[in-house]
């Protein structure tokens, strides 16, 4: 008799359209250890495709990388995740350099009807010689396969903006659930959720 397990549902899991917003990285270092602030983007990949956010440039924006940009991406079905890394741009036309990066598991964006923002936190790991925790990684993620047609581009936007902007960084007293029950939308059954990203 076959068990039942997570690989089950994970082949269960539906292609689908995201709208990931890449808020902002809070404590990640560089290999010197000197904590990154400015010159960082990100960049969301699935096993389909990879979008990455612009360089952020502003070193006072919290005292992080802070972009609060939405990008899309196409997850295939049956993928288990989604995962994020951050980079540091380099001058001189060196390449680019991962430093940190985080794994978003598929179960915790599906609870919820599609069109349902989910404010997401997780530990980042370090890339390449920066191995163990650095950092935290700070998103919302919202399915856009069969959202409602009420929530179309323009009002979706503006409520990804206004959630972004009301959570704050991690240490603020503002919960971006509760700015999404604010907007009229309901709020994640067990509100922002912690995850525990694979090492790389």
């Amino acid at each position: 008799m076959g068990r039942k397990g997570s690989g089950t549902a994970a082949m269960a899991t539906p292609a689908m359209t995201l709208e990931v917003t890449v808020v902002s990285g809070e404590g990640v270092r560089v290999p010197s250890g000197r904590r990154l602030r400015r010159g960082a983007y990100a960049v969301v990949r699935t096993a389909a495709s990879a979008a990455p956010t612009r360089v952020d440039a502003d070193a006072d924006c919290y005292g992080f990388p802070y972009w609060a940009e939405a990008v899309r991406v196409a997850l295939p079905a049956g993928s288990p995740a989604l995962d994020v890394e951050i980079c540091r741009a380099r001058a001189g036309g060196r390449e680019a350099e991962a430093v940190a990066a985080a794994r978003v598991p598929v179960e915790d964006f599906t609870v919820g009807p599609p069109g349902h923002l989910h404010c997401l936190s997780y530990r980042l790991v370090g890339s390449g010689c920066l191995p163990g925790p650095n950092g935290i990684l700070n998103i919302t993620v919202r399915r856009l396969d069969g959202a409602p047609p009420a929530y179309g581009k323009a009002s979706a936007a503006a409520a990804a903006g206004k959630a972004v902007d009301n959570a704050g960084p991690s240490g603020s007293a503002v919960s971006c659930s509760s700015a999404a029950v604010a907007l009229g939308k309901p709020a994640a059954p067990a509100g922002a959720v912690m995850g525990y990203p694979a090492a790389c």
